[in-house]
């Protein structure tokens, strides 16, 4: 048995192997406003940085729409720029009305330390280049200067090399073995994401309540995420399994046995399936 604290690592390292989750726009169709679209979209996120997720791809479902699909990407990719950028990256749009609303990711590339501290990691945005010298903007500590070649407009992460007359010397880095968000992508059918995740060497899980149960299930799953595994969810209208067939997945799962309602929300299932996987993971 591990000792008080074991399972608590701060800054959090990526998984060992990507990790990405396909998610239906149609969930934002069941909300009626604005405001409650924001904090279903604002959920999906924040449950997807607290385990590690890589990648979040959204998808059009029979029950959904272009309009919404681009919705929910546009929210979840907003949720995922570094807080003191947002105003620089992201343009104003009625869209973001509530988006003040949606809970923070806290992950290590949205924190900015009070003041320039040598070596720490920070990502930046590029405002102006002249020559081999760009003009990073570092949100609350102010600019930076960065030797090499950036494109404007751009994030680049940094590293603080050091401190020349009050502002921060920069050189290019990395977040390395660092978890430092995810990233959003979008597609109209979801055949289309199981081809494009198969291309790239992925095993792709599907979830359903007819999917297999535990142990079986988590079985599925742990040879899934020992490698490149995307996990596919269906909508609060339909399953994955009423409009695409068992033989696209690698598996279908499912990891609520004996569920109490009569349905599982989008939301809910990835919670308990990314919970399972990350039980799996570490044992």
């Amino acid at each position: 048995m591990g000792g008080l604290g074991e399972c608590f690592q701060w800054p959090p390292k990526r998984r060992p192997s990507p990790l990405a989750v396909a998610i239906p726009s149609s969930i934002l169709r069941v909300e009626p406003t604005l405001l409650l679209k924001t904090l279903k979209a604002g959920y999906v996120g924040r449950v997807a940085a607290v385990y590690r997720v890589d990648e979040i791809v959204v998808y059009e479902d029979p029950d959904s729409s272009p309009r919404l699909s681009r919705l929910l990407k546009f929210l979840l990719s907003y949720q995922a720029t570094p807080p003191h950028l947002k105003k620089r990256v992201v343009p104003l749009k009625r869209e973001l009305k509530y988006a003040s609303l949606m809970p923070p990711l806290k992950i290590p590339s949205h924190t900015v330390p009070a003041e320039p501290v040598e070596g720490s990691i920070i990502d930046g945005y590029v405002e102006s280049c002249s020559g081999d010298t760009c003009r990073v903007f570092l949100g609350s500590i102010g600019y930076g200067v960065l030797r090499g070649r950036a494109r404007p407009g751009n994030i680049v992460t940094v590293r603080i090399a050091g401190v020349k007359r009050g502002e921060a010397v920069l050189e290019r880095a990395s977040w390395g073995e660092i978890y430092s968000g995810f990233s959003v992508t979008r597609f109209k059918r979801l055949d289309e994401v199981v081809t494009s995740f198969r291309m790239r060497g992925y095993r792709v899980i599907a979830t359903d309540k007819n999917g297999v149960c535990p142990p079986m299930s988590w079985k599925v799953l742990g040879k899934a995420v020992s490698s490149k595994a995307l996990i596919v969810f269906g909508g609060p209208y339909r399953g994955v399994l009423e409009y695409t067939s068992p033989s696209l997945y690698d598996g279908v799962v499912n990891v609520i046995p004996h569920q109490g309602t009569e349905t599982v929300r989008t939301e809910e299932a990835l919670h308990a399936t990314l919970e399972a996987v990350n039980v799996l993971e570490s044992m």
